[in-house]
């Protein structure tokens, strides 16, 4: 997949700030098994190799623990049970990149 305009930029400013430790969550394709590599390869071409140690994938995004989780999908892959705050990315609030990123900085203020 092509990356989202901006999400990028916002995740590697986020690498950068010491004040942040982004991980990314994602779900598995139940269909297709080559997923898992296919996840691992594109974090490894957008963010570089060092970041893949922070990549995590699990069905179920209720059984880890942060203080925030953007997501496109408020439930489904237990989302409404992740215990932080949900970004829901795509609603009104958090239309793009720009609007997240500015919400994330202003919890650290």
């Amino acid at each position: 997949l092509q990356p989202i305009e901006g999400s990028i930029e916002s995740v590697k400013a986020l690498i950068q700030d010491k004040r942040f430790s982004p991980y990314i969550l994602t779900a598995p394709s139940y269909v297709n098994p080559l997923c898992y590599t296919e996840k691992r390869v594109w974090i490894e071409t957008y963010f570089g190799l060092d970041f893949t140690r922070k990549l995590i994938i699990s069905p179920d995004k209720s059984l880890f623990k942060g203080d925030v989780l953007i997501d496109d999908n408020a439930f489904g892959k237990g989302q409404e049970g992740f215990e932080g705050k949900l970004f829901q990315f795509g609603a009104p609030e958090f239309q793009n990149w720009q609007l997240v990123m500015k919400r994330l900085f202003e919890l650290v203020e």
